[in-house]
This record gives structure tokens, sequence and C-alpha cells, in this order.
């Protein structure tokens, strides 16, 4: 064998008749599966039999492949409508192409100014496979401040951010994130109802920003604010958090304003090409 022959052989396996779904030198299902995906992005949503007739495969092996991208989260069933969605992981995975540490990197100079500005605690958080994860906190230079670590997970319905990733939910991306799900009380302020937490967060999305009121931690207060990825969808959220004694009612509008200019000039930051 020759050193050339090797290096091929080493680079490609041979194809033998036990592997019936390589196709030269692609993979058949996954080249099956990806279509379907691509498929789904460009038309939105589709049933079964319009997935088997625009990607020109059978019935069944349609669903076979459906099915196992929805196992993945790639893809999602409604089954109220019965058609098939791009899932959030296939969102994620796409949305690393362009944001991804592009997030940390246009949020964490701006966060600095927002603590700067408001003396306040700053923090940015993004949603990760159904838990709240906390990537950046900017921590106040007062001796009485909140602190979190870094890679913190956290209850969504006791957090502002949390609360405000939640509200610009669509209702079957809600219904299905809170099925099964408990709501645990943390604080005797804490919404451990269902109903009651939904209509907190129709009132967040009509107002722009949400509260935490002293739901996780009694005396803490955290207002928040949705930072937007290029697609318009709302991706992460930028909070400032502190002792309720500097978050009366009188000063929470003018709080929340500043939280929400930062936000949206994440969200702009990260639509420029720069980043």
């Amino acid at each position: 064998m020759t050193e050339k022959q090797a290096t091929i052989r080493r680079g490609r396996p041979k194809r033998t008749e036990r592997d019936p779904d390589t196709a030269g030198p692609t993979i058949l299902a996954l080249d099956r599966g990806l279509n379907a995906l691509i498929f789904l992005a460009d038309n939105q949503n589709a049933t079964l039999t319009e997935i088997s007739r625009g990607t020109n495969t059978p019935v069944a092996t349609a669903h076979r492949i459906l099915t196992t991208l929805q196992q993945r989260g790639m893809v999602l069933f409604n089954e109220n409508e019965g058609n098939w969605t791009v899932g959030a992981q296939a969102f994620r995975v796409g949305n690393a192409y362009q944001a991804g540490s592009n997030l940390m990197a246009a949020a964490t100079p701006v966060m600095e100014e927002l603590s700067q500005l408001t003396g306040e605690t700053a923090n940015l958080a993004i949603e990760d496979s159904g838990e709240l994860l906390y990537l950046i906190q900017v921590e106040s230079n007062n001796p009485i401040r909140a602190s979190l670590k870094n890679g913190a997970a956290s209850y969504f319905h006791t957090s502002g951010v949390g609360k405000a990733l939640l509200a610009y939910k669509d209702k079957t991306q809600l219904e299905r994130f809170l099925k099964g799900r408990s709501l645990v009380r943390q604080t005797s302020k804490s919404i451990t109802d269902h109903d009651l937490l939904k209509s907190e967060l129709i009132r967040i999305k009509e107002m722009g920003w949400a509260l935490d009121d002293e739901e996780r931690y009694m005396g803490m207060r955290c207002i928040a604010a949705p930072v937007y990825d290029p697609l318009g969808q709302a991706m992460a959220g930028v909070s400032i958090s502190g002792p309720s004694s500097r978050f009366p009612d009188d000063q929470l509008q003018n709080l929340a304003s500043k939280v929400q200019n930062a936000a949206g000039r994440i969200s702009k930051s990260l639509e420029s090409s720069d980043f």
C-alpha cells in the first residue's frame, strides 16, 4: 500500500454494503436531517406531508428524521396544529455563528457603564437548556450589594432577568416551558401560581421591563430588560440588582429606563458586523 493510499483510507472509511446511509463522501441520513431543517427554516412551519414532498423523502423516513431531531430539541411538533417548526436547539446552534462570544463582548462594556451610572450590580443571563444561567456580573462599589457567581443557575420566576425572558416567549413556548414545572417559593413574595405568573408576564411585556420585588431574596430588588439577537428574538437579559432601599417605588421607572437603554445598546451592537 502506498503512503497516499494509506492516508486516504485513514481519512475516509471504506464504504461497505452494511452502511446504507452513506452516499459517496456524505452521510445520507445526516444530509436528509439537515435538508429537513433547512426546509423548516425556509417555510417557518410545515406538516409531515409537506416536509416529505418538499425534501423528496418518503413519509416514514421523514417522520423518523423529525422524531430524532425532536429528541435533540432541533425541531418541535405542535400537536394542536399538526405541524413542525425549528426548535430552540437549532436556533442555539445557528445563533452561535454570529452571537456566541459576541454577546459577552458586546455586553461587558455596556454593563460596566450601567453599573457606574446606577451604582448597582449589573447582571447578564441567558436561557440554557431550560435553566437560567448568569454569564457576567459587574459588581457595584457599594459595600451592600447583590452578588452572584458567574455560571450560577437560578429560577426564572423569581428573577428579574428570568421573567423578562419568559415574557417574550410565545404562548406555545411558554406553556411547554411551564408544563410540569413547579414554581419554588424562595420568599413570601415569590410567585408560585402559574396563572399569576402568566398575568405578571403580560404586564412585563407591556412595560418592556421586569421587576424582581424581593421574590428571590428579601430586602433585594432587581430590574431587568431583554436583549435581542439580530433576528429580533429575546436571547438574554440584562439587569441591575441591589437593596430595596435603593430601589424605591418612585425611582423604579427611572432605573428601568437606564436598564432598557443598556439592553437596547447591547442588542444594537449584536447587529453590527463589528461583533
